[in-house]
């Protein structure tokens, strides 16, 4: 049903140059006979095994002679999906919806990274705006967005059709966040513009995961456990990323609950302004209650409060030393404990992803640590659905994932299961029109 080669040209085809063994750092190119698109250009996660170096991947995509790449579409704002836009060449465009532009303006306002603040300013108008439903058509091909639930808010599927065949790029979804529906509205509407979805790119961060050993909630239930938590914790510590705003806003509507003050860096304080004003006219569970500096915290020296700190994973040891005992001067009683809402896998000394600045800090509370996280992806059980709701009819390609043919162990029809091929990263995937089989 499928053919892998690797030539110099190709006509209806799919290349994932980054992301069939590894999660993060994704790369999907898509081509439909005249236009060739890119899916993210991310930057690897951090103890990943990257079988392509970021500078190899970047010649190997921009500086070849043939199939010039018309057009970079983002998923979300994550990192590992957009750490590399400012490599693209200035005469490519790049399209991304209005809310992730918005929210990463504000996160590289604070990077030092100018390169990166000069793109986001979009003075050239470069950048180009993306709405959920909406198609944007490119010489051959048509895309059209969906949003999704996923960590990042707003994310966004992609629908690509063409030369007589449809790709569906799932991008990071799960199911669990407040706007979880989208996961199960988002095939019925894709059903109710085209007959069928030929070929499925789909995310399986969760394939090497378990939602029961890591202890993994719901966004609602998230916020009932830290809301009970809250009752008998009253000064707590807080390490969730800083863009997770599902979780952001669990954990502040449960302080709001308990009637404690939330504090954060300036930063923070400024990215949870960004969002309240994007989110909160649509949800109440955005409404987020005022938070305040970190400078007010030092004047007010509350006993009493909740103090978010982000994700730390940029912290050397000796910083999570200095850190613990700075914000302990600035409490009238110290007796802190804290609240770990990310994966678990950073404080693992035996994962490729250990991070040792933030393991310190988080061993600094003793046993007055409380685990309570919502992943940001879709478990087996919410992928084994989606595949069936898709449909597709020719292929399941995984993607940002450690084990791929995990993929034919999920509980989906044995049909799909067949479905599922598993090239590597630079093979080209081939995929022939809906009256063509190979």
């Amino acid at each position: 049903m499928f053919h892998f080669r690797c030539l110099s040209a190709w006509g209806k085809a799919i290349t994932i140059h980054r992301g069939t063994g590894q999660i993060g750092g994704s790369v999907t190119e898509i081509n439909m006979g005249e236009t060739n698109i890119l899916v993210d250009f991310g930057s690897s996660l951090p103890g990943s095994q990257a079988a392509i170096s970021d500078d190899e991947l970047i010649k190997k995509i921009f500086h070849r002679r043939y199939h010039p790449i018309d057009a970079v579409f983002f998923t979300h704002y994550h990192g590992d999906h957009t750490g590399l836009i400012d490599k693209i060449p200035k005469e490519i465009p790049i399209y991304m919806d209005e809310t992730m532009l918005e929210i990463l303006r504000v996160l590289h306002r604070n990077t030092g990274n100018t390169a990166m603040q000069d793109l986001l300013a979009n003075s050239d108008g470069r950048i180009h705006d993306l709405k959920s439903g909406q198609t944007i058509a490119l010489k051959d091909m048509s895309i059209t967005p969906f949003f999704v639930d996923h960590s990042a808010y707003h994310a966004n599927m992609f629908l690509f059709e063409g030369a007589g065949h449809t790709i569906l790029h799932s991008g990071d979804f799960r199911s669990t966040g407040y706007t979880g529906r989208s996961v199960e509205i988002v095939p019925r509407l894709i059903r109710e513009k085209i007959y069928q979805v030929d070929v499925l790119i789909c995310e399986g961060t969760m394939m090497t995961r378990s939602v029961k050993e890591e202890h993994l909630l719901t966004e609602r239930k998230l916020q009932e456990e830290v809301s009970a938590y809250m009752q008998d914790h009253r000064q707590i510590f807080v390490v969730c990323s800083s863009t997770n705003f599902d979780s952001l806003s669990s954990i502040c509507q449960a302080a709001r609950a308990n009637q404690l003050s939330i504090y954060a860096n300036d930063y923070m304080v400024d990215m949870l302004k960004t969002f309240r004003k994007i989110a909160g006219r649509y949800k109440k569970e955005y409404r987020l209650p005022f938070v305040h500096t970190i400078g007010e915290l030092k004047e007010q020296c509350p006993k009493e409060c909740v103090v978010l700190l982000g994700s730390l994973l940029n912290k050397k040891i000796e910083d999570a030393y200095t850190l613990y005992e700075r914000y302990g001067s600035y409490m009238s009683e110290f007796n802190p404990c804290l609240l770990y809402s990310m994966w678990r896998g950073y404080l693992n000394p035996d994962h490729a992803a250990y991070n040792e600045g933030l393991a310190t800090f988080v061993k600094r509370f003793g046993g007055q640590v409380n685990y309570a996280h919502s992943t940001g992806h879709a478990d087996k059980k919410t992928l084994a659905k989606f595949i069936e709701d898709i449909a597709p009819r020719k292929y399941i390609v995984p993607l940002h994932t450690e084990n791929p043919a995990g993929f034919k162990e999920l509980k989906i029809e044995d049909r799909y299961k067949d479905m599922v091929i598993l090239p590597k990263d630079g093979w080209i995937v081939e995929v022939k029109g809906r009256t063509d089989c190979i």
